[in-house]
């Protein structure tokens, strides 16, 4: 099959992430897969396969375009979407090449890697939307409570989960990066600075925990518009000295393989790559419940779940986990059970089914 896999960029991001995961094991098992991306004002964060062909077109956002350069805009995509020469297309969260799509009459899946119940559209957008998912082949998302919300209200949509991968460690012998001195355990945070994330309920919770454990830091990595709020944040709290914040980090592996615990504190979540990513490395966890993490933790197991909003037993549950040594070696040792749990194979061969059934 000749197969035209279309997201926005290949800045940082998980969605990003599993997106070259796909596309390069789709083309190992012998499809022509294309990877289009519509944004280059964007850097690559990540590196596409070398069995995956790359096409880059530019295009202005809707907003940008305006109406009349909405027009040109769908024409570029389309004409760029032909060149491909697709069977069947998959979009990462990109709706509006799904109008090239119908145009070319080229089967098409939609897969959607947000809580689908906190996405908000103006009026005119929603039905656009609404018309351009019905008609696709299906749509995917990342939680079995989406599935019921999707069924409940657009049952069009032919919703089905797919769960992310969770990929080992390509290595275990790592180089200690230099930002975590070995004279430290580190709790570590990964993800953009924005309120979605939840880093401002992090700090607060670090601040009932820090004091009892002088010899621990907190690791906030990532990059964003809250970024200058949350390092006021820590300064108002007093805890700027047991917090550290990092740039964005190509190539998570040596964090994980150093850190002690992995922390989420995010309000909303699809089915986060960092937490797969850090549990795979056999990193015990501690995150709100969510969408996402409340299917990959499993409380108690691997990690602890917390009640929303709860930042006194997410706290609590840190402290547990922080002067409990072999409670963090038994977690860490179960939590490495989501590459099984997430297989990359399961992943890939959900996907070339999905194909493979909207072509027929």
């Amino acid at each position: 099959m000749r197969i035209t896999c279309v997201i926005g960029t290949l800045g940082g991001g998980g969605a990003e992430r599993v997106m070259t995961y796909l596309s390069g094991g789709l083309a190992a098992r012998g499809h022509e897969v294309t990877l289009l991306t519509l944004d280059d004002s964007v850097p690559d964060f990540y590196t596409v396969p070398e069995n995956v062909c790359r096409v880059r077109v530019n295009l202005p956002t809707f907003k940008k375009a305006g109406f009349l350069g909405g027009f040109a805009r769908l024409w570029k995509m389309t004409r760029a979407l032909r060149q491909t020469r697709p069977d069947v297309v998959i979009s990462f969260m990109t709706v509006s090449v799904l109008a090239s799509c119908l145009l070319l009459r080229v089967p098409y899946i939609y897969a959607d890697h947000l809580d689908v119940r906190y996405l908000t559209y103006s009026r005119k957008w929603q039905i656009l939307r609404n018309f351009l998912l019905a008609r696709a082949h299906t749509v995917t998302i990342l939680s079995e409570r989406d599935r019921k919300f999707i069924a409940l209200y657009h049952p069009k949509w032919k919703p089905q989960v797919i769960y992310n991968p969770a990929l080992p460690l390509k290595q275990w012998f790592l180089p200690r990066p230099e930002f975590m001195p070995d004279r430290y355990k580190y709790v570590a945070a990964v993800g953009r600075l924005v309120r979605q994330k939840g880093f401002d309920r992090l700090l607060e919770a670090w601040r009932r925990v820090c004091d009892g454990f002088p010899d621990w830091k907190l690791l906030i990595i990532g990059a964003g518009p809250e970024e200058n709020d949350l390092k006021s944040l820590a300064d108002t709290l007093d805890v700027q000295h047991c917090v550290q914040f990092v740039p964005p980090v190509k190539g998570l592996d040596a964090v994980y393989r150093y850190a002690e615990i992995y922390a989420m504190s995010s309000r909303a979540e699809g089915f986060p790559m960092v937490l797969l990513e850090a549990m795979a490395a056999g990193v015990p966890a501690v995150s709100f419940s969510c969408t996402g993490p409340d299917v990959i933790i499993r409380d108690g197991v691997d990690g602890f779940l917390v009640k929303q909003n709860n930042t006194d037993k997410l706290a609590e549950k840190l402290a547990e986990l922080m002067k409990a040594e072999p409670l963090r070696v038994r977690f860490a040792e179960n939590a490495q059970q989501v590459i099984k749990r997430f297989s990359l194979k399961d992943y890939i061969d959900a996907y070339e089914n999905l194909c493979k059934d909207a072509v027929k």
